[in-house]
């Protein structure tokens, strides 16, 4: 058979290890390999339903997106027939054909009469036995085929022409369906000319796309098999659909988007790492880590670069660069490679092993980039000695200068005098840059929020921190994101977020329709929320507040139907 790729990432093996097929994967590295024989996994898992019945269905084949999501969570499919008819209920089709009193969509109807809140009940007998599978709503081309076929009196050429019709939704054809349908169920009489033309009113709605059953279940099975990878090997699940993100229209959309999925399962997401030198996302010590060619404005010849003078680095210093200090690499290496690579390796995170803070090497890397390269190579040769031509002992001795301060205040002296100014002007110069460095114009240490900064905008998500961490009156929060999301319920539930996404609607119903409402997506360190409702009162009120970008507190209230209210909102 061979190795299998989905949607999902991942590459199911299928074969013998030992097998040529198993080749494939070697033709697509960036895809880590998931030893799960798909044909082999049972439908009966419950782990896997309870994923589709969590709505957590972000990375799951065709059920990924928002729609996805709360229809999942709606259904809570626990067999391949539910996640086959939940695949087609989420066309066109089925989300807009409405019918019955009050008027429903056939998928909230379908997602109703399933929990037994609503009975099952057939406009007419005779559609029983052709939709009983789906609780007397009409989820697929099959469907309307045998419809017209029992009701309307059509031969299998007439309802294939109607399938068609539906499947490439041709309307000019399913206008001249529509009288051979009338005409027809008027011959065989068994149903009245209204309950015909609403018949073929929902077989009309579904021209704006529906499935067969066939596509429908085959669907089905890779969102099963995507879901249970989910559910068994979260971590591979994750490192492959990270790595799928460079795939995505909006690459650091699409990473923002599965860092905070991935935190909601309890995954420890690490940002890149010099030491390892990992390129691509990766597992280190079961945690999730970036790789240096995720960090924005590096790209294939900067990481080759890097690389190769990390090793060569490596020689020259005498020892591994996990032992390097800060130093080292501010005063011999940062010259190896440009400055948009220094500023994108402090701002990732990923010398954060070097133990200094990330506003501190940027400080100190600017105020090296302030001397000449001769000032430079002469602080270079005395920090390690061995570099000298005339150097006779061949062990590696102790490097001079513990600092950058005391490296300049060193070299801020004459050539004549055993610095490594050429002039005075020159001496004064590094002096004043010692001055800098001993006395800074801010403080060198990293504010939470710059860092969550910094991150988004060189990873696409914040790793180390949220900008909610630094922010004053945070604290003042009793409830995360992550606790919400799993729904939590209190009397009084505060959350600090980012907002990172707004949507206005308008309102269909209720006492005053046509009032602007919205749906707002909010983030802290833990995951999104991406269904907190803020109805048109609250909307009125705190809209000047909700914008992306912004940090707020918010107090959350919990619906009847377990939605995420919006009561209140402050600025913090």
């Amino acid at each position: 058979m061979g190795n299998i790729i989905y949607d999902c990432g991942c590459v199911f093996n299928t074969v013998d290890p030992n097998e040529p097929d198993r080749k494939i994967h070697e033709a697509i590295p960036q895809v880590p390999l998931v030893d799960v024989d798909i044909y082999q996994i049972p439908f009966d898992c419950p782990r896997t339903w309870n994923l589709f019945a969590s709505g957590q269905t972000k990375g799951i084949f065709q059920l990924e997106g928002h729609l996805g999501k709360i229809w999942a969570k709606k259904v809570q499919p626990t067999s391949l027939e539910d996640l086959g008819a939940l695949v087609a209920l989420l066309r066109p089709g089925c989300l807009r054909a409405m019918s019955g009193d009050p008027p429903k969509s056939m998928t909230q109807r379908y997602c109703d009469r399933k929990h037994l809140l609503e009975e099952v009940e057939y406009l007419h007998p005779a559609l029983e036995p052709l939709l009983n599978k789906t609780y007397g709503v009409l989820t697929y081309q099959e469907q309307a085929m045998k419809i017209s076929v029992a009701l309307a009196g059509f031969n299998e050429q007439e309802a294939d022409v109607l399938r068609k019709a539906i499947g490439k939704k041709k309307a000019d054809i399913m206008a001249e369906v529509k009288g051979g349908f009338i005409d027809g169920c008027k011959a065989t009489g068994i149903v009245s000319p209204d309950q015909a033309e609403e018949i073929f009113g929902w077989i009309q709605e579904s021209q704006r796309y529906s499935f067969n059953k066939s596509h429908a279940i085959c669907y089905g099975e890779g969102s099963y098999w995507s879901a249970y990878c989910k559910a068994h090997l979260p971590l591979q699940f994750y490192c492959s659909w990270l790595r799928g993100s460079a795939w995505k229209q909006d690459r650091f959309q699409e990473i923002k988007e599965l860092v905070s999925d991935a935190r909601q399962t309890g995954i420890d997401i690490r940002p890149p790492d010099l030491r390892t030198r990992k390129e691509e996302f990766c597992i280190v010590e079961d945690k999730l880590q970036f790789g240096l060619s995720n960090i924005k404005q590096i790209g294939a010849a900067a990481l080759n670069r890097l690389n190769r003078h990390v090793k060569e680095a490596e020689l020259i210093l005498r020892k591994n660069v996990r032992d390097w200090t800060w130093e080292d690499y501010l005063i011999y290496f940062s010259d190896k490679i440009p400055s948009t690579v220094n500023a994108a390796l402090i701002s990732a995170g990923a010398l954060d092993f070097l133990g200094t803070p990330r506003r501190r090497m940027k400080f100190e890397l600017e105020r090296w980039g302030q001397l000449t390269d001769k000032e430079r190579d002469w602080v270079i040769q005395r920090q390690y000695p061995w570099m000298q031509e005339d150097y006779e002992n061949g062990d590696a001795a102790e490097q001079k200068w513990a600092s950058l301060v005391d490296a300049l205040e060193a070299c801020a002296v004459t050539k004549k005098e055993g610095g490594g100014c050429h002039t005075a002007k020159r001496v004064d110069v590094v002096r004043s840059i010692c001055t800098l460095l001993r006395n800074p114009p801010n403080k060198l240490e990293d504010p939470l929020d710059e860092i969550a900064f910094d991150e988004e905008r060189y990873l696409g998500a914040g790793i180390s921190y949220s900008r909610v961490d630094g922010c004053m009156d945070a604290d003042k929060a009793n409830y995360t994101c992550k606790e919400i999301a799993e729904g939590a319920r209190g009397d009084y539930m505060l959350v600090a977020v980012e907002i990172t996404g707004v949507k206005k609607v308008v309102t269909k119903r209720g006492k005053n329709p046509g009032q602007p409402m919205a749906f707002v997506t909010a983030e802290d360190n833990t995951c999104a929320l991406d269904d907190l409702v803020c109805f048109p009162d609250k909307w009125k009120i705190s809209q000047s507040l909700l914008y992306p970008g912004n940090t707020v507190l918010i107090h959350v209230k919990r619906s009847n139907q377990d939605s995420s209210i919006v009561e209140k909102v402050w600025q913090i």
